[in-house]
């Protein structure tokens, strides 16, 4: 059945909320970080209690109480981006704080990794320049720097697309989405 043929109602629940996919790929994103910081976490924890001096251990406890603050804020994004899933009215106001601070933090990081950009450039070239090396280091150093900027464009890409989702959780269109209170099945 062609499009034209709904009314004007029916085709806008038809067409998927773009706000919605981007909920969801936070929800993914932020799902995959608990799975990483744990599994980080847990490796630091394991060399903390087998290191041996006090510099070690000072380095590896830091790591360890970063690990755990990302762990917090991916378990509050997944619980922000899950609410707002479920249309509670809770969450909608806690993922535009939640999408706010993801904004400014890949632009914060997207800036700074583009400071150390052309250092690292420099560096590779330089290594990369000496005939010692063999072709795995080459390698290495090259898909070391390819990441590197994938993830400076990936960052920057998510900057608008974070700031966008916090405007777009509060527009009125969306917020009429949202029950103002959730009553009790009898």
């Amino acid at each position: 059945m062609p499009a034209s043929s709904f009314p004007g109602d029916a085709r806008a629940r038809l067409r998927p909320a773009i706000w919605r996919i981007v909920t969801w790929l936070v929800l993914l994103l932020a799902a995959f970080g608990i799975l990483q910081y744990s599994v980080h976490a847990w490796r630091v924890a394991a060399a903390l209690d087998a290191a041996r001096s006090s510099t070690d251990r000072a380095s590896l406890t830091g790591m360890l109480a970063w690990d755990i603050v990302y762990l917090v804020a991916a378990c509050i994004t997944v619980t922000a981006s899950a609410g707002v899933l479920f249309r509670r009215p809770w969450a909608r106001p806690m993922l535009r704080v939640v999408a706010g601070i993801l904004a400014l933090w890949f632009l914060v990081t997207a800036i700074q990794m583009a400071a150390h950009w052309s250092s690292l450039s420099n560096q590779s070239a330089m290594l990369l320049s000496q005939s010692t090396l063999n072709d795995a280091a080459h390698a290495f150093l090259e898909r070391v720097q390819r990441r590197y900027l994938v993830a400076m464009i990936l960052k920057a890409i998510a900057v608008p697309v974070m700031a966008w989702l916090a405007w777009r959780l509060g527009t009125p269109a969306v917020r009429a989405q949202f029950p103002a209170s959730i009553r009790k099945a009898d």
